[in-house]
């Protein structure tokens, strides 16, 4: 019996040691925080989501040739605080957006702010 509880806890402490890094968070470990960009296009989708909120915009690039750039917010309850609203974008809109772009080279911006087509500016929090 006494075996049988060491085994018990052995494989416990085991799953527990095995699935930490499946909660842990990746941080911003993909973006070069040291650098910035700033795109301007059209908001194709925009998401006040969790982990993370996300927008999707159509920049032109030369001879008509469009890119999807992937843009992440942080946390949902961060960018509320901050001033993000479900109504904050819409598709169609306009507009400039500045953020640390990802290290692979990939068209992806951490977002730092965004200008809205009449010059307001809604910043992310964590700035």
């Amino acid at each position: 019996m006494k075996n049988n509880r060491w085994i018990l806890f052995g494989l416990a402490m085991s799953l527990l040691l095995v699935s930490r890094p499946v909660l842990a968070h990746h941080g911003f470990a993909n973006f070069q925080m040291d650098q910035t960009s700033t795109i301007k296009g059209t908001v194709v989708d925009y998401e006040l989501i969790n982990p993370h909120v996300q927008i999707t915009l159509k920049v032109e690039k030369e001879a008509g040739k469009t890119v999807d750039w992937n843009v992440e917010g942080v946390s949902l309850n961060m960018m509320v605080r901050a001033g993000f609203k479900k109504d904050s974008l819409k598709a169609g809109d306009t507009v400039s957006i500045t953020g640390h772009p990802g290290k692979n080279g990939k068209p992806v911006l951490l977002l730092m702010k965004i200008t809205l087509a009449d010059g307001r500016v809604l910043s992310a929090p964590y700035e």
